[in-house]
């Protein structure tokens, strides 16, 4: 399976709440390799805590796997010294990731245009998770969902979300931020979800809820949302208005059902992004060294 899906979802903890991201990887010798941009956010939250979850869902299956997170920058002598130290195995792995990726590679080099000069090539280091653990989490796939308006964002983003079936809730462990999938809906003008398998926060927290739709070519054409905050444990009748978004009779579930209570919003659209908080306004920039406050 990890073979075969191109996109995951990386998790991060920082001061507020924990960033979630979609990433493009490659799975060689028992570490996941991904690049991003050195102005990016999640490098300066690694070096705080480097402790990471991905999530990698296929079928039937989400794959998550934890571990410390690590950046090589070739531009940086400390970069070209540790990606040396690290052996042919790192170097293989590099190449794997680029033949893998190598229509995502080339839909770049088609909207180059439209990317900001942040996220070419030159401007590009390479993430590695060194994974330290595991886990297997079976999911039940529902139908095809009912249209649910994500609250909040632009409303181009809603609608190319409101049909997407898997929403992903990011929260604080032990081990530093875990991952599980989920069934969402939006009650209130809240996000709302319950859990898609046996892994589950037993309560309330600081936390994330990840909704995205990713295109396995085009990254201007990645479209998501974000949404940083407070979980509360929701009243149980919660979990009958997300079973009616997918036509299914009230699951029955492990965890509790949650409600999301936003601090922050952040939304992307390509390369695009917005965030929103009950004390701001809505802010809009291409991804670049902003990203550091922004994301």
């Amino acid at each position: 399976m990890l073979s075969g899906a191109r996109i995951g979802m990386l998790a991060l903890d920082s001061a507020r709440q924990p960033l979630v991201n979609p990433a493009a990887f490659y799975f060689a010798s028992g570490s996941i390799l991904m690049t991003t941009s050195r102005y990016a956010a999640k490098l300066a939250l690694l070096r705080r805590d480097p402790r990471a979850s991905f999530a990698v869902t296929g079928a039937d299956t989400t794959v998550v796997l934890t571990g410390v997170l690590e950046a090589f920058d070739p531009l940086s002598l400390s970069g070209q010294v540790r990606a040396a130290l690290a052996g042919p195995g790192f170097w293989w792995g590099m190449g794997g990731y680029t033949m893998k990726n190598a229509p995502f590679v080339g839909g770049y080099l088609l909207e180059l245009a439209q990317v900001p000069g942040q996220w070419w090539p030159q401007n590009r280091v390479m993430l590695r998770l060194r994974v330290d653990g595991q886990r297997v989490l079976p999911i039940s796939r529902p139908p095809d969902a009912d249209d649910c308006l994500v609250p909040e964002g632009p409303p181009d983003v809603a609608r190319a979300l409101s049909k997407i079936p898997l929403a992903y809730v990011c929260w604080r462990a032990e081990r530093g931020v875990d991952l599980a999938p989920a069934w969402w809906s939006v009650s209130g003008g809240r996000l709302v979800a319950v859990p898609a398998t046996r892994e589950w926060p037993s309560q309330g927290g600081v936390g994330a809820m990840v909704v995205e739709s990713h295109h396995s070519i085009r990254a201007t054409r990645m479209v998501g949302v974000c949404s940083r905050g407070l979980f509360k444990i929701a009243d149980p009748s919660v979990a009958s208005l997300v079973a009616e978004r997918y036509g299914l009779v009230a699951p029955q579930i492990e965890g509790p059902p949650l409600l999301m209570d936003p601090i922050r919003l952040t939304w992307w659209r390509g390369f695009e992004v917005g965030t929103q908080s009950s004390r701001e306004t809505v802010r809009t920039h291409r991804r670049g060294p902003s990203e550091r406050r922004e994301r």
